[in-house]
């Protein structure tokens, strides 16, 4: 992926000594904030250990600006050690010795963190799947949750810390394929024309040029899931001509823009965003076809708007949690959740009802009506069943069919509220607004009495 502003550094050969204190070894990857490095930290001239030396560019990060660019590592700092933060909490978070500023043979900024064996990102795992068309759920599902641990745990502290710069680079695999965060609130402490590739994995609202919070986070871990379901980056090519002109200003915009768009289905295009859309990941990964509700919870994190996604990584855990131990993700507060028969086989019926509630709302309509009349088979007296099928067949605008199995539905529970109300949507969409308001009015009788 092309990055602007992102140049190979002037590397320190092996063998370099800063400040007496950090002998370099090996040049390990540079960002857009400066170059790694595998370095011995030394104590009068003696090895102590091996430790990952980051060095700041001197345009990015100074002694005037390092406590505020560095703000939310050096808190996390004092978390970790104060015994605050659980066991497998900390294993996530990449332990930070110090930070300071080395003086020879230049002034630069410098943070040295504990060295993890392996030498891997997550970057080079999407890499691994990317020709064979995303990663397997199981898999995404792993990290994905490994992620959002010690982010949840960040943004519910008492004073919440985010991240700011989540990204396949910032996370970092040991050898056991287990993941470890690092390089805390850099991206978003700083003016955005100093980003450079970090633009690609940024929020709408940090393009704008302000501070993210938690829902930032949020729409990063979108980003990197859709990236190991599908091998690619949602806005792949967004911004090329940019790039090419160096215009950081136009690159930003695009992304910007891009940022609008809707995750919804469509004859699979050609180069992304050809139709103005973020492509869902189903039509890429075939495994993500049989669950519309994972894709709907993705679709959630990269919603433009900071208040349509989760409002923080502890939210979205549970309705990863909830929906794969029950099939079902949590609801809007809008829809209630109606409690099926069990079912020790296969997906239970309210599972059944939450995918097909996914796939209309990602606008595969053909989709939905399949899977809710194969439902309405499986299970003919499940009344929620029912009330999903006539929804789909309104929105295909088949009323009167809608009608019909509404009037099966109220057959089987004829005091059901939500009967009525879905009647009334369908008088509602054929333009019968009086009946329709009629029938609302006796859904709020109805569960005025239930509720006595």
């Amino acid at each position: 992926m092309a990055l602007i502003g992102a140049g190979r550094p002037n590397l320190l050969p092996p063998g370099t000594v800063l400040d007496e204190r950090f002998e370099i070894k090996e040049f390990l990857g540079a960002g857009s904030f400066g170059a790694v490095y595998r370095a011995s930290q030394l104590v009068f001239g003696v090895q102590m250990r091996n430790v990952a030396l980051k060095l700041f560019k001197a345009d990015k990060v100074t002694a005037r600006n390092m406590v505020d660019v560095l703000g939310d590592a050096i808190a996390l700092i004092g978390l970790t050690d104060d015994d605050q933060c659980p066991a497998e909490i900390a294993r996530r978070l990449v332990p930070i010795y110090d930070i300071g500023v080395l003086k020879h043979p230049a002034p630069q900024a410098y943070l040295s963190m504990k060295l993890i064996p392996g030498g891997r990102t997550l970057d080079d795992a999407v890499r691994r799947w990317r020709d064979a068309g995303g990663m397997a759920i199981e898999t995404a599902l792993r990290f994905v949750r490994q992620l959002l641990e010690p982010l949840a745990w960040m943004h519910t502290l008492e004073t919440p810390a985010v991240h700011g710069d989540l990204k396949p680079d910032n996370v970092l695999l040991t050898r056991d394929s287990e993941i470890v965060l690092t390089d805390f609130g850099l991206a978003g402490r700083l003016p955005l024309g100093s980003v450079g590739g970090a633009i690609q994995y940024q929020a709408p609202e940090t393009l704008l040029g302000g501070v993210g919070g938690a829902p930032a986070d949020v729409y990063g871990v979108g980003l990197i899931w859709y990236e190991m379901l599908t091998g690619r980056h949602p806005f792949a090519n967004i911004g090329t001509k940019a790039v090419a002109d160096g215009n950081d200003r136009a690159f930003v915009h695009a992304h910007f823009e891009a940022r609008k768009w809707p995750m919804l289905a469509g004859k699979h295009p050609g180069p992304s965003g050809e139709e103005g859309r973020i492509i869902p990941p189903a039509e890429f990964n075939q495994e993500m076809r049989d669950h519309p509700q994972l894709e709907q919870i993705l679709g959630k994190c990269l919603s433009f708007k900071e208040s349509e996604r989760y409002p923080n990584a502890k939210m979205l855990l549970d309705a990863i949690d909830r929906y794969a131990r029950t099939g079902v993700a949590p609801p809007e507060p809008s829809h209630p959740v109606i409690t099926p028969p069990s079912m020790p086989r296969g997906k239970t019926p309210e599972a059944l009802v939450g995918d097909v509630t996914a796939l209309l709302a990602g606008g595969q309509n053909t989709a939905a009506l399949a899977q809710a009349e194969a439902l309405r088979k499986l299970h003919p007296d499940y009344v929620p069943g029912l009330l999903v099928l006539a929804r789909v067949l309104t929105k295909n605008r088949r009323f009167r069919d809608a009608q019909s199995v509404c009037a099966d539905a109220q057959t089987r529970d004829r005091k059901n509220p939500e009967c009525f109300e879905m009647l009334a949507e369908i008088f509602q969409a054929e333009g019968q607004t009086d009946t329709a308001a009629g029938l609302r009015q006796q859904a709020v009788k109805l569960r005025s009495v239930r509720r006595i």
